[in-house]
Parts: C-alpha cells; sequence; structure tokens
C-alpha cells in the first residue's frame, strides 16, 4: 500500500491528467508486484474554476453522489480494474460537475459491509437515508453523523475492515 501511494502520488506530479497518471502507475506497480497484489483506488482532482471532480475509478466502491436538485443519487463507476493486475490496462476518466448542495461521499467498504449483532450489513441503502437525513448539514457534520450511525449499527461487532470516508459538498 504504502508503494502504491508514492507511485501514484510522483505519477500525479508528472501526469495532470487523471487517466494518464493512474496508467503510468498501474504498469510501475504491475511489474513491481510479482506476487498477485493489487489495489483499489479512487483519484480525482477537483477543480473549483469549473466545479467538477475529474476521476478514475479503479475497481474501488464507486463513490456516492446526492444532487440536490433532484433528491437523487448517482454512482461514480469503475473505469478499470484495480491497479496491479494487468500491466497495460487502459484507464478511462471521467468528468462530473459538483452543484450547490450537492454532496459526494467516497468510502471504503468498511462503511457499508459493518455488521450488526445479528450479521446485517449496513448496506448502501442506509448510507444513502444518511446522506439524504442530512443533506443541509456540512461536509464534515455529515462524515460525522455516518460515522455515528456506523458505531451504532455495529454496536459491540468487531470491526473487520478499515472505514475511510471522504465527503465533498459543492458550495453556492
Amino acid at each position: 500500500m504504502a508503494l502504491s501511494r508514492i507511485v501514484v502520488r510522483v505519477n500525479a506530479t508528472w501526469h495532470h491528467e487523471p487517466a494518464k497518471a493512474i496508467g503510468s502507475a498501474n504498469t510501475i506497480i504491475t511489474q513491481d508486484s510479482k506476487s498477485g497484489m493489487f489495489v483499489t483506488l479512487f483519484y480525482g482532482i477537483l477543480s473549483e474554476q469549473d466545479r467538477t471532480l475529474t476521476y478514475v475509478n479503479a475497481g474501488h466502491n464507486p463513490p456516492i453522489v446526492y444532487r440536490a436538485a433532484d433528491d437523487s443519487f448517482q454512482e461514480l463507476s469503475m473505469t478499470g480494474i484495480a491497479i496491479g493486475v494487468l500491466e497495460d490496462e487502459i484507464y478511462d476518466q471521467r468528468s462530473v460537475l459538483i452543484n450547490s448542495g450537492d454532496i459526494i461521499v467516497l468510502y471504503t467498504d468498511g462503511v457499508t459491509e459493518s455488521l450488526s449483532s445479528s450479521h446485517e450489513m449496513f448496506g448502501e441503502l442506509r448510507l444513502k437515508s444518511i446522506i439524504r437525513e442530512n443533506k443541509s448539514l456540512t461536509a464534515t457534520l455529515i462524515q460525522n453523523k455516518i460515522f455515528e450511525e456506523v458505531q451504532k449499527f455495529s454496536e459491540s461487532e468487531p470491526q473487520f475492515d478499515d472505514i475511510t470516508l471522504l465527503i465533498i459538498k459543492g458550495i453556492p
């Protein structure tokens, strides 16, 4: 993981387009990793000027976008496979407009796969419900609310996976 992070960061300084940065990083990581190791990642560049997020989703959980204008959800689907799998993989990049009030939630599966005492998964429906119910809050408060709800849901069950959560909220 540490090697992958360094390789992606260095390539991001060389290539200003997400698809080129991740494609180049993938080549290096694949050549170095002969043990079948791979890494999923979501890499994006936010543009304050045109209010877009240009991204590559290399096998990671699709981030959720809450659209304030019509109270709907959109997923930022994969644009390529996990890095480290195929050396010559070509990654696509996509851009998404972030309007006022829109909320982008990037998360690891530790959020949605958290288990209750009855072994039920937290799931995307609960996550979306929390986003919708707290849409008027700041990004930090939405993040805190999601963490709180996952903890409450999991009660005393041990956490088997890491929980990473990033919230981006479009401002007026």
